[in-house]
């Protein structure tokens, strides 16, 4: 394997060991509910999910799982309830308090979550790079991924996002599978 690739698969080993580093600015996922399939989005600094109790409330389970779940990576003002609010906090109804204890469930379960879409802010060792995340292939803007089409960046989200991927996003990029690419080209 390639000494430059080698060193970028240990960077991106220590990267996932500091999610810190990550901002996730947009995200498109589906989320395999207790009864139904719901799309949750995150753009423009607001969550919205196609479920009913985030119409009745404007937060849902499946809103505060991806919160705790993601919480390092999101915006501060994102990390608790929809609008900067903690969702425990909420007045005493007895319908949104089992959403809270679903989400608190939810939490151990993120396989039932696929990311299908993805924008986030990678803050690196020497710059900020844009990673991007569609129909299952990564993209990002640092000068390695042109070269490799993977990079540390990409590496760090899939091990840190890996229950929640695609197979194919699992997959995308992967330095081994750019390597047997590389060797069947170079044969």
């Amino acid at each position: 394997m390639h000494s430059d690739l080698i060193g970028k698969i240990e960077k991106a080993r220590q990267y996932a060991y500091e999610p810190e580093r990550i901002v996730i600015e947009e995200l498109h996922a589906r989320f395999h509910g207790s009864n139904n399939d719901h799309i949750i989005t995150l753009t423009e600094d607001h969550w919205t999910c196609d479920c009913r109790t985030f119409d009745t409330w404007g937060t849902c389970a499946h809103i505060m799982a991806l919160q705790k779940i993601l919480y390092p990576m999101l915006p501060v003002a994102l990390r608790e309830g929809n609008n900067g609010t903690n969702p425990d906090t909420h007045p005493a109804y007895s319908s949104l308090i089992g959403k809270i204890e679903k989400a608190r469930q939810y939490t151990f379960e993120p396989e039932r979550i696929v990311i299908e879409e993805l924008r986030a802010r990678f803050r690196g060792s020497n710059n900020d790079h844009i990673i991007r995340l569609a129909d299952g292939n990564w993209t990002c803007d640092c000068e390695f991924f042109r070269m490799w089409q993977t990079c540390a960046h990409v590496m760090a989200l899939q091990k840190l996002l890996d229950p929640m991927l695609s197979t194919e996003a699992q997959q995308a990029g992967n330095p081994v599978v750019v390597q047997e690419e590389m060797a069947s080209v170079l044969s």
